[in-house]
């Protein structure tokens, strides 16, 4: 090989580090997806065909289905109450493995797949969430464990360490809420959408100046 080739070579693989190097964190998850979109095809689950439809995001995760949510570290929302019909998934900020947080957003990923294949005709999920539909397509790509926690088979972290040592680790450091924050002054009214579950808070002062605010196209109510 040529000095020229070489350098040329050299240029081009740090301007890409460089590159990589300032995504953020959507960014990187959405280079995930991509890398994973594969595993579901080869299944046998054509996610390709909603990929357009796939979106994520880094997001501490509140809210819908009660309190169920609390310790959630992904969560994937159907597109029903996306203005936009996306498969809406949001991943915890508060983890930092570049490994966990694919085998989160590949699970995430087998949520969205399982909506577009299996709903009713209103769009809502017509099986169980975790069930054996779930169960089937999860471990075809290479998720094991409990259902509703899996984890990596050592397979599919083989292949995740490819992508991220293709792609770069995740970034950047973990985020974490805790107790010590300082208190709230405002009280909060707890509001919750009565189609879906969804949950929001707002001031009073804001509820009574601009009235109680919209989801699934109704206003919501206060718990």
């Amino acid at each position: 090989m040529s000095q020229v080739l070489k350098m040329a070579l050299f240029k081009l693989t740090l301007k890409r580090k460089i590159k990589m190097e300032n995504i953020n964190r959507e960014t990187w998850l959405n280079l995930m997806i991509d890398k994973a979109v594969p595993l579901f095809d080869n299944a046998g689950f054509k996610i390709s065909d909603i990929r357009s439809k796939l979106k994520v995001s880094c997001s501490f995760i509140q809210g819908s289905r009660g309190n169920k949510l609390k310790d959630a570290i992904g969560v994937h929302y159907n597109p029903t109450i996306s203005a936009e019909g996306f498969h809406e998934m949001m991943i915890q900020p508060s983890l930092s493995d570049s490994v966990q947080v694919v085998g989160v957003l590949i699970h995430e990923m087998v949520h969205s797949i399982q909506t577009h294949l299996y709903h009713d005709e209103n769009g809502f999920l017509s099986v169980k969430p975790h069930g054996k539909e779930f169960r089937k397509m999860a471990i075809a790509v290479g998720l094991i464990g409990k259902m509703t926690a899996t984890t990596e088979s050592p397979e599919l972290k083989i292949q995740i360490e490819k992508w991220v040592a293709e792609i770069g680790k995740y970034p950047p450091a973990k985020m974490t809420l805790n107790d010590s924050r300082a208190k709230q002054t405002t009280r909060m009214n707890k509001l919750i959408c009565m189609n879906c579950g969804f949950i929001a808070r707002a001031s009073t002062g804001a509820v009574n100046t601009y009235g109680l605010p919209e989801h699934c196209n109704q206003e919501m109510m206060i718990d």
